[in-house]
């Protein structure tokens, strides 16, 4: 079973880069800089808290921090090597820089982005929703097109980041956290939010 995953795997990847096109190359930066280390989503989280929207922006800071502690732990469990160091194994060719970075699964930018678009999806309810899951399948292409991650990696990523955001949308969901957050209504303007308080 392994062997036929990695067949697979080494045959949607080699499909995939082999389209050549320097706008691919730079979509595939795009999005991957988009979703770098969380930061975009980070920087959403402090905007909402800053405009009143805690509940979504306690979601969204809960929904992060669990998916980068599951890229931690699996990253240092799992350790597959990376698709170019996968190629340097087969051929015996010594690659030892590649031996320093991060191992292949699973791929941060794809969970953290995955578990960011549970959230939104919950909050927004609408068209809107389809957007964010789009960018998160466009960031796992992205990875795969660079060679950074087995398509397998970015399949897993997404449910461990589906899983993430739900587990967070459910801690905060409890009546403690509620209570906690109960000056917040949603996504109402913050003029709402203010005649709502008083």
């Amino acid at each position: 079973m392994p062997e036929l995953i990695q067949s697979w795997d080494l045959h949607v990847l080699l499909w995939l880069r082999s389209y050549h096109s320097q706008l691919a190359v730079w979509a595939a930066w795009v999005f991957a800089t988009l979703a770098w280390k969380g930061v975009a989503f980070w920087l959403a989280v402090a905007a909402m808290w800053w405009r009143g929207y805690r509940m979504i922006a306690c979601q969204l800071a809960l929904a992060l921090l669990i998916g980068s502690l599951d890229v931690a732990l699996l990253k240092g469990w799992v350790l597959r090597p990376r698709p170019d160091l996968y190629a340097a194994q087969q051929l015996n060719i010594p690659m030892p820089e590649l031996l320093s970075t991060s191992h292949s699964f699973p791929s941060g930018h794809t969970l953290v982005a995955a578990a960011a678009a549970v959230i939104f999806a919950a909050t927004l309810r609408d068209w809107r929703a389809i957007v964010f899951f789009l960018f998160v399948i466009f960031v796992g292409v992205s990875r795969i097109y660079q060679g950074f991650h087995w398509p397998t990696d970015i399949i897993g990523s997404i449910v461990l980041g589906v899983v993430a955001g739900l587990l967070a949308l459910w801690v905060c969901n409890q009546a403690p956290v509620k209570r906690l957050l109960s000056t917040d209504v949603g996504i109402l303007e913050p003029e709402q939010v203010r005649q709502k308080t008083e």
